[in-house]
Order: C-alpha cells, then structure tokens, then sequence
C-alpha cells in the first residue's frame, strides 16, 4: 500500500467508502426487523487492514448513523482503533436526502457526541462537513472544528463538496485537511478550478465515486444496467448521458484487457495519477471488492495510456 498525506494524517491511497454497506444507504433507515451480515463487514474491515489500508469513510447520514455504528462495532472487536483512520462527517443527519447541511456550532458539537458513542471510540481522526451550509457563518463552522480540536475530540478538520469560493472563505479562518468530492473519467468537473486549488493551497482531495457508482467496474454495459428502480438510473446511468459514459467505460475495458487488469484497477489508478488526488474511496461490499480496489496502488500507468483515457473521458463543462 501506499500513503499520502492529508494534513497531518498519513493515509492509504485507496480507504474503504461505508455507504454500500448493509442499510447504509443515505437517509436510509435499517427496519428494526432487518438481519444485518456484521460478520462481512468484520470481514472487510480485517481485510483491508492486512492490506495496508487505514482510512475508513462513513457520515452520520450513511443509514442515519447506522454506517457509524457498523465500523465502530469492527473496529472494538479487532482492538486496533489506534491504528486506523476514521473519517466521518457531520451536518447532514440523513432524515432525507433533500434536506440541507447544519453546520451551526451547536449542531456539530451536539452531533459529534452522538457520532463518538456510535462509533465507539473518544477521538475522530479527520471530521467534515458533509455539505455546504449557506446559513451559517463559515467563521462560526471552523470554530466549532477547532473548538472539537483543542477537546481532543477530533484531530482534523475538512470539508465536502465546497467550490473555491466556499473554500476561500474557509481558508480565512483554518486550514482544513481535506475536501471530499465526486471525481473519475466520467466526472471531472473540479479538474479546471477546483483541483488547482485545492493543490495550490495544501488541501487534499478525497474522491468518492471514482467507479461512478459501477459504470467503471466493468459489470456494466447498455444491455446490462441496474434495475430501473435504482436510484443510479437518474445518475450515472440516465439516458442523456450513456452513450457518452459507456464509451469511456468501453475504454477503461480495452485498456484493462490489455495491461491484464480490471477495469476498476484502470480507473482507480487514473484517479491516483491526477494531482492533488490524495486518496480514492470506493465502496466495499465484499472482501473481495476492497481487495481487487487495493491493487490498483500499484498499478503503474503510462503518460501514453493516461493521454488515452484523458482522450476517452468525459471532458470538463
């Protein structure tokens, strides 16, 4: 495995995203009836960790804490919190997926209680804000970060999805350690501004979707898609943009047969080429999964074959 830093912290290259874990979906709430396979969670924690791997992402609104609590319980069992990185975020307590982020004082303090009791542990390694908040004064958020900082209670603050005026404002106040957002071949909409910034100014970038949701894996294609009752069929599947995603996708697959890998190992390893890109967290359902997706380290791939899939992508609008 390898590392990079996201401001104090040295993290693997490829963490373990939670939100495909069992009812961890967002605002999604697990029936109190529901039987939940902990043991392949234990399975992927334990898995990933013997790869190298030591940052795990989950968000109070994963499964309305339930993610939480599900990588808490893991990590209690193994014993070994004090070797991993945990990355949660706040703000967004997943009531539904249209409600906005509160990132008051009072609301990250009083939720940063909850989501240390659910995770069973009395320090968050890097703490986000989930979302945004226009509301609130970006000075009062940073306080309460470093409010949370000085307690003991978290160890780094950062921040998701923020543009470059949001971060700007940020800046003023502290430096987060890092900036969660979407991006892979099919999704490079910071490539013109807000990676720049993000390298320019020491800020890490943490990538969710870097597969787009599968459409990169391999296990898709335009006779072979999610069900029409998935919510990916308004997203990365949606009719107005399959041809366009299917031929990058097409792509990755050529490339990958050619070098002997997995299209997931090609797009993951594209992502970790690009700068500024400090680590990519694709979700994890099985051991498997991680396993294949922590390949991808060591992947080495050519100006040649990165020029190809620069080519293929979905360029930046």
């Amino acid at each position: 495995m390898k590392y990079r830093k996201l401001g104090d912290l040295e993290v693997s290259v490829v963490a373990v995203g939670t939100m495909s874990w069992p009812y961890s979906a967002f605002a999604q709430e697990k029936p109190a009836d529901a039987v939940v396979d902990r043991e392949g969670v234990l399975k992927i924690v334990t898995r990933a960790l013997d790869l190298g791997i030591n940052l795990f992402d989950t968000a109070e609104g994963y499964g309305r804490g339930f993610s939480e609590e599900l990588l808490g319980e893991a990590l209690e069992q193994l014993g070994n919190r004090r070797e991993v990185i945990v990355c949660t975020k706040t703000g967004r307590p997943g009531e539904s997926v249209s409600e906005q982020c509160d990132l008051t004082a009072a609301n990250i303090l009083r939720r940063c209680e909850m989501s240390l009791k659910r995770l069973r542990t009395d320090y968050i390694d890097l703490y986000l804000a989930h979302r945004p908040d226009p509301r609130t004064p970006i000075e009062e958020t940073v306080s309460a970060f470093e409010t949370l900082r000085r307690q003991g209670k978290i160890r780094q603050f950062g921040i998701s999805e923020f543009s470059v005026v949001e971060m700007t404002e940020v800046l003023r106040f502290g430096t987060p350690a890092a900036n969660q957002l979407g991006y892979s071949l099919v999704e490079r909409r910071i490539d013109p501004e807000t990676r720049p910034f993000c390298l320019e100014h020491g800020i890490g970038i943490m990538v969710y979707s870097p597969l787009a949701k599968g459409l990169l894996s391999g296990k898709y294609s335009r006779d072979v898609l999610p069900p029409p009752v998935d919510d990916r069929r308004q997203h990365h599947f949606r009719p107005q943009t399959l041809d366009r995603f299917m031929a990058v996708a097409d792509e990755v697959r050529i490339v990958s047969k050619e070098m002997g890998v997995t299209p997931s190992m090609v797009a993951l390893a594209w992502c970790l080429a690009q700068p500024g890109i400090s680590t990519v967290l694709p979700g994890a359902k099985t051991s498997e999964q991680i396993a294949e997706a922590a390949a991808a380290c060591d992947l080495e791939i050519s100006p040649a074959i990165i020029e190809r899939l620069n080519t293929a992508s979905v360029q930046p609008r």
